[in-house]
């Protein structure tokens, strides 16, 4: 199914919660993993934070495009790939789920694909579920809603930054949402193992972060 979105101007922003958490050295932080077995883990690419990742992330509780209630335990042994985002979004969002999709094919760990709206007054389960079937997003992806209170209470356990930006001129139901743009790689206990900042990412390194987070665990 394709879902066209509107195309408008999205500045993305990072929380200073998020920052103060060590993810604005980005560029400099590259750690070598072992797996236990003296065979030397992944190297954590460019735009991986491993240092302190199990800082960010915790309980949610929303609801899937069917209306069905999920909690994290409805991951449980299985690692997932979560991203914070909206179905407006005009670029970032969208360009992000590509990105994801190559990383699949290029051969990333298995890990399902999550997508939590920031967006829940037009992000309804009928809209998350059209929007998780976009041509090119990838296989299998999982697209969450909620009550507001049950959004925010998500975006506060993953340190998750968003505001309703209001577009001049437009009606007050047009608006972009500034956000962070960051993919948390979970493990089968819903522990967060790596950080990806998505901005100037590319699948290739995106792959080698999954595998840097999943390593040896």
């Amino acid at each position: 199914m394709n879902v066209e979105t509107p195309r408008r101007r999205l500045t993305s922003a990072v929380a200073p919660a998020v920052a103060a958490a060590g993810l604005a050295g980005l560029g400099a932080l590259l750690l070598v993993m072992s797996n236990g077995a003296g065979v030397p883990a992944p190297t954590a690419p460019r735009n991986c934070i491993l240092e302190n990742a199990d800082a960010m992330g915790g309980p949610i509780t929303l609801v899937d495009g069917n209306g069905a209630r999920v909690t994290q335990s409805d991951f449980a042994g299985q690692p997932a790939l979560v991203y914070f985002g909206f179905t407006h979004c005009p670029d970032v969002c969208p360009n992000t789920m590509y990105m994801v999709a190559e990383a699949q094919v290029l051969g990333a760990p298995d890990a399902q694909p999550v997508l939590i709206t920031l967006d829940p007054e037009r992000d309804t389960p009928q809209v998350m579920e059209a929007y998780s079937h976009t041509d090119g997003f990838p296989a299998g992806l999982v697209g969450l809603t909620g009550s507001r209170a049950e959004v925010d209470a998500a975006k506060a356990a993953f340190r998750v930054y968003s505001q309703r930006a209001p577009i001049a001129g437009a009606p007050a139901d047009s608006y972009n949402v500034d956000h962070s743009s960051f993919l948390y790689v979970m493990d089968g206990q819903w522990r967060t193992r790596a950080i990806y900042n998505t901005l100037g990412g590319n699948p290739a390194d995106l792959a080698q972060c999954v595998a840097a987070g999943l390593g040896g665990r």
